[in-house]
């Protein structure tokens, strides 16, 4: 949780006023094989999610899924597939008043499930796709199902639904040479539909097109109480329609590279947002946002005065109304920039951008009260954008959050926040980051000042919230499947001097804990954990140590290290049957929020890394090793073919109640182990001998260095008969002198 100044703090232009606390008060690994791709909540605080399942992990088939969980989301209120033979996709849901979903995608099923008078356009053909609309009553029961578009081929990208029943759906053509989309009489259109969005609104059946419009829509679509349609997206086209007067009433051109070495250009995406009549025929107004790099939209929000609230990711050239932070430039004219994220307010005419705040990015959304929330993330590979874009680090909404959790090179690649802000100014109220190592959020939904997240991961290592519905174990491997998150904002501020949790490392290489092993080493990173000078503990069995205390279970974590900002610990032998155990920290009488902390019996190895070796290196993770005369490994100082080199284990000790080194190791590229003990009742030491010549010619550090990278498999160590862990990799580079 992030813990802000009292009163007020200024940040590169950009003012943050004190509020409510928020307080991550739900989050979960919920499913695998699942990628949420949209979220809604009802009026009783229902959640639905929907998204992608992949059926047929050999081919990668994927169908569209709709889970439904109560208000607490403890319990599953139904779980729904949809979809036919090929590939299925969903892209948006919106719930109506009586609790039923709409859920709008594409597939490329010929035999895509449609019901009676549902054929509002033709199956797909080959390498073919086609819009669909879906409606699910309250217990997960099909309406109706109907297909969109004629013969064009399509993909829905956004739906709404209003309190009289009202459809809307928008998305875009995808087809180049095939037919158009097909548009109604007094309908805005267009002749040329291809790469062209559309809009229409079916009746409460979903058997009629009550209009069609092309030429205007977007991914991203809201309802004002007045019916008006307020549409958002991205577009690389130049001729998408504006009105005069607007904000930005033309679109810039601008070229990127296809791919280094910029072998070829096109111009780039920005951003649009345009405001529609009742009946799809008229642009209230109709305006572009954006600067003269990529701007992906992300979410539209529409406020009760009329104030649209833009999010998503933008590069060079952004209309910020404040001085954004400084990030890193790739070449110009590239994909590879890195990017900031937005949160724009237009007033309700569609001419002034009251704020530009680099914040959000994900998603948007507005409160009966006015507050505004938008969720985003930090690192690579964030849904939503155009090109290789990487978000930079140095957000305002990150600025108190510890480097180590921070997204990196090495073990962290994205990592997400939750951030409200005010909606007249455009100053930051309060955030709360989620950690973990490949976290992405896609969607946000709100209930009260509970913001709701939904996302993707391929590794279970972000925060666990007790209670929370996930499966019966997770392993500490790569398990892709859905997020979900919820932050309270309405919580009070806590006490000074509260422990607050930031993230939950591997003490090894820092890497965001999952499943954590027996005796493996963890570090907690945070604020007020401790004293201010660090006090380390004098045995490998202290509960308490400088006033702080972890219990994880019931029992109590040694302690090794404590400050303000750091926990050394190492994991308990809690019992082999629990797969699940409450992690709770006090600190001097006052108690961190919990954490739930996956357990898993198998081994957990991780290397040991020298972490000053691996932010110079251009190899990767440099493992901490010694060499046969008890030196440092490095590139100044390496191996001599043919010697002994000794590397240091987290997550491997063995459960002394139940077995004892050695366990079974292997290594490649012609290593091989002589040797292992334990440096200490958590460390593994194992000693290894240097090939007498390289097998690989890896790239050099120096020219008189060569790097060889080795991996290390544990493939189980046997007790009673029996194999009780294995199969996991785990690995880095030792430095050795191949001038011999």
């Amino acid at each position: 949780m992030l813990m802000r100044a009292p009163l007020l703090l200024c940040v590169s232009g950009l003012a943050f006023a004190a509020s409510s606390f928020p307080v991550l008060t739900y989050s979960t690994y919920l499913r695998d094989s699942f990628t949420p791709q949209a979220i809604a909540t009802d009026s009783s605080g229902n959640i639905y999610l929907a998204g992608n399942a992949i059926v047929d992990p050999a081919s990668s088939q994927s169908t569209v899924l709709v889970v439904k969980l109560n208000p607490q989301a403890s319990q599953y209120l139904y779980v729904r597939y949809l979809g036919g033979s090929v590939k299925d996709s969903a892209n948006a849901i919106a719930i109506d008043a009586a609790g039923s979903a709409y859920v709008a995608g594409s597939t490329t099923s010929p035999d895509f499930p449609v019901t009676s008078g549902g054929n509002l356009g033709t199956p797909p053909g080959p390498s073919s796709q086609r819009s669909f609309v879906v409606k699910l009553d309250p217990s997960g029961t099909l309406l109706f199902s109907a297909l969109l578009g004629g013969s064009a081929a399509s993909a829905a990208q956004a739906v709404a639904v209003n309190a009289a029943g009202r459809i809307v759906v928008s998305g875009i053509v995808s087809d180049v040479s095939g037919p158009a989309f097909p548009s109604t009489a007094g309908a805005h259109s267009i002749a040329n539909t291809a790469n062209h969005p559309y809009l229409l609104e079916l009746d409460p059946t979903g058997t009629k097109t009550v209009f069609s419009a092309t030429g205007i829509g977007g991914s991203a679509l809201a309802l004002d109480p007045s019916g008006n349609i307020y549409l958002a997206g991205s577009t690389n086209l130049l001729d998408y329609p504006t009105t005069p007067g607007a904000y930005q009433s033309t679109f810039p051109a601008f070229q990127i590279c296809a791919a280094p070495p910029c072998s070829g250009t096109f111009q780039g995406a920005s951003q649009y947002v345009t405001k529609v009549d009742p009946t799809g025929s008229t642009l209230i107004y109709s305006t572009a946002v954006t600067g003269n790099g990529n701007t992906t939209n992300a979410g539209v929000a529409v406020d009760a005065a009329g104030s649209v609230y833009l999010t998503g990711y933008a590069g060079p050239g952004y209309p910020y109304t404040v001085t954004p932070p400084a990030i890193p430039i790739g070449p110009i004219n590239s994909i590879f920039f890195f990017a900031l994220p937005f949160l724009s307010k237009l007033d309700p005419a569609g001419k002034t951008l009251a704020f530009s705040v680099p914040v959000g990015g994900t998603g948007v959304q507005v409160d009966s009260h006015g507050a505004v929330y938008a969720s985003g993330g930090a690192g690579s590979g964030l849904t939503g954008l155009i090109g290789n874009y990487g978000i930079a680090n140095n957000l305002p909404a990150l600025g108190s959050v510890p480097a180590q959790c921070l997204p990196n090179s090495l073990g962290i690649r994205s990592s997400a926040y939750v951030s409200q802000v005010d909606a007249a100014s455009g100053s930051l109220l309060g955030s709360q980051f989620i950690g973990g190592s490949t976290l992405v959020t896609s969607a946000v939904a709100l209930v009260g000042s509970t913001v709701w997240i939904a996302g993707a991961t391929t590794l279970p290592d972000f925060p666990f919230t007790p209670n929370a519905v996930t499966l019966p174990s997770l392993r500490p491997t790569s398990l892709a499947g859905a997020y979900l998150g919820a932050v309270d904002f309405s919580q009070p501020q806590p006490p000074a001097g509260t422990p607050q949790i930031f993230c939950i490392v591997d003490a090894a290489d820092l890497a965001p804990v999952g499943s954590a092993a027996r005796y493996q080493l963890l570090t907690i990173l945070g604020t007020s954990l401790g004293p201010a000078a660090g006090v380390s503990a004098s045995d490998n069995a202290t509960a308490t140590l400088g006033g702080a205390s972890v219990n994880i279970g019931s029992l109590s974590a040694p302690l090794l290290y404590v400050s303000a900002t750091q926990i050394n610990l190492a994991v308990p032998l809690v019992d082999s049957n629990q797969n699940f155990a409450t992690m709770q920290l006090t600190v001097g009488g006052a108690t961190a929020a919990p954490r739930r902390l996956p357990l898993t019996f198998s081994a957990n190895p991780s290397l040991f890394l020298n972490n000053a070796q691996t932010q110079v290196s251009s190899l990767g993770s440099v493992a901490l090793a010694l060499n046969a005369d008890g030196s440092i490994n490095s590139s100044a100082n390496p191996a001599k073919l043919g010697s002994a080199v000794s590397v240091f284990v987290n997550g491997l000790a063995p459960d002394p109640r139940i077995t004892s080194l050695p366990p079974q190791l292997g290594t490649t590229n012609g290593w091989s182990v002589t040797g292992t003990a334990q440096s200490n009742p958590f460390v593994v030491r194992v000693d290894l001998r240097v090939p007498s010549a390289l097998v690989n010619n890896f790239a050099c550090d120096v020219s008189s260095v060569c790097a060889v990278g080795f991996t290390l498999y544990d493939v189980g160590f046997v007790s009673a008969g029996q194999i009780v862990s294995g199969g996991e990799a785990f690995g880095g580079v030792v430095y050795v002198n191949r001038a011999q």
